[in-house]
């Protein structure tokens, strides 16, 4: 007679452990892995935030060191007038529109500032309102030496004014615009403005005010953007 062979097996107590123990394991290695997403996204976004910040002040500073440029072949003109300040800021400015100077519609997003900037560009010799290309103004076009008016005398000075400044996109989400001059034909419009996004996610800007004394014994009494911080 063959003896009964003996056959062992899982018992239910250790199945149950089992499965205990293995999904003890995978849920640490989910945590784990939610932890490693979770810095590497703070990490990524911190970048971005960084970058963000530096190429909107690289934008802004590119603009300040050409603000007051008028080129010879405007500046010789015999009716060319005395230019504006190259340079004007507002606090907590929103909704910022373009007149004789800087006007603010409403208060800033976040009280963040807004800045503008006066210069001109470069023009062909046969004709100063067509751009050479060598300058550029916020939105990236080509800037000429003169502006261009419909029916209304454009300036004879700097033929860009643009402003930068903080507004809210359809998403809700806060951006650097600026304010540029329109153009039609290739040539810029002295008295029409559009505005574009630069940088989305930039949060604030606040600039900081140094004063100048004007020498007419009224002490310190304008101000003008010294030095500037973007979030």
């Amino acid at each position: 007679m063959r003896p009964r062979s003996q056959q062992h097996g899982f018992t239910l107590v250790g199945m149950m452990i089992g499965v205990a123990l293995g999904t003890i394991a995978m849920l640490a290695a989910l945590t784990m892995w939610q932890v490693m997403r979770d810095a590497y996204a703070s990490v990524a976004d911190g970048i971005e935030i960084e970058e963000r910040g530096q190429r909107a002040l690289a934008i802004i500073a590119h603009a300040i060191r050409q603000a007051g440029w008028i080129p010879a072949q405007v500046a010789l003109e015999p009716a060319h007038p005395a230019p504006q300040g190259p340079l004007e800021g507002h606090d907590d400015c929103g909704a910022p529109s373009i007149d004789d100077g800087l006007e603010c519609g409403r208060r800033g997003v976040r009280g963040s500032d807004a800045l503008l900037v006066r210069f001109s560009g470069s023009g062909r010799a046969t004709d100063p309102s067509l751009a050479d290309g060598t300058m550029t103004d916020c939105s990236g076009y080509a800037l000429p030496a003169k502006t261009v008016g419909d029916g209304i005398a454009p300036p004879a000075h700097h033929a860009a004014t643009n402003v930068f400044y903080i507004g809210n996109g359809s998403d809700g989400v806060p951006q650097l615009l600026c304010r540029y001059p329109r153009r039609s034909d290739n040539r810029a419009q002295a008295h029409a403005h559009t505005s574009g996004t630069l940088v989305r996610g930039v949060e604030s800007m606040q600039l900081r005010f140094g004063m100048v004394d004007e020498g007419d014994g009224q002490g310190e009494s304008e101000r003008v953007p010294a030095l500037l911080d973007a979030q």
